[in-house]
């Protein structure tokens, strides 16, 4: 891949990645989980397979997201302008996972907190 193909910018918004149209980039993942999430166009994702595991090519529009396992590797590019966010879940931090679990316990003013969950993978 050359170094034309690796640019991305931040945008404003909470973890929010622009893709212009066309750029390829290798996602590395871990430690942990990580959720990945189309805000703005479509993306395409792909992971190279083994013998006991074939590649998988999958497409993901505005609104998608999909769980991404620690330790894949993936290349996704985007077509059309893309906008799309890395999340974290709290899992993949179990130490600030357990602070905040400790302090939704001993605050009521917190609320109900809820958890990122993956969703299965699509294919």
């Amino acid at each position: 891949m050359s170094q034309a193909t690796m640019t991305i910018s931040q945008q404003s918004g909470p973890a929010e990645w622009a893709m212009p149209a066309g750029e390829a980039l290798r996602l590395d993942i871990g430690p942990g989980a990580r959720e990945l999430r189309v805000t703005q166009g479509r993306l395409w994702l792909t992971r190279d397979g083994a013998a006991d595991e074939p590649a998988e090519d999958l497409w993901l529009a505005a609104g998608d997201s999909i769980a991404l396992d620690s330790g894949s590797e993936w290349v996704i590019e985007g077509w059309g302008e893309t906008s799309f966010q890395l999340l974290v879940p709290p899992r993949a931090c179990p130490t600030f996972a357990k602070r905040l679990s400790a302090s939704a316990r001993s605050s009521s003013s917190l609320g109900r907190l809820s958890f990122w969950r993956p969703e299965p993978a699509l294919g």
